[in-house]
């Protein structure tokens, strides 16, 4: 992820193949079927953990 600042302040922005995996992720979240829930909802926690560690610098 990048920040959208030179001085490296303010929120991380989501690479574009990020951004379109969470986006798939949220749709699915809508789905009838459990199984393609449940899976949406791991994608979308693996996205974020994933998130939360490079801005921790992990």
């Amino acid at each position: 992820m990048t920040t959208p600042y030179e001085d490296g302040g303010g929120p991380p922005i989501p690479r574009p193949e990020t951004a379109h995996r969470l986006h798939a992720a949220e749709q699915a979240i809508s789905s009838a079927d459990p199984a393609v829930r449940e899976r949406a909802i791991q994608e979308a926690g693996e996205i974020v953990q994933a998130a939360h560690r490079e801005v921790a610098g992990g």
